[in-house]
């Protein structure tokens, strides 16, 4: 079953920036494994795996994510 990576809520910010990818797309992850960064203009937010699997990547660095939006997805 996938389990899929969300952007959550982050104060009064609704958008963010991924800064990094802490793991590789393609890795095999441990739930609670830091996975990723997102920045908003207050603060930079490590984003933890919510299960084990394989990671894969839904986002580039760089790009803005919204509230509930998938940043990965993990199988």
């Amino acid at each position: 079953m996938d389990v899929k990576v969300t952007k959550e809520y982050l104060g009064e910010e609704t958008e963010a920036d991924l800064v990094e990818w802490n793991v590789a797309s393609g890795a095999t992850v441990a739930e609670g494994d830091i996975i990723a960064q997102l920045e908003t203009s207050k603060l930079v937010c490590e984003f933890k795996a919510p299960a084990a699997g394989v990671v894969t990547f839904n986002v580039e660095i760089g790009d803005v994510v919204e509230l509930d939006d998938v940043i990965a997805t993990i199988e």
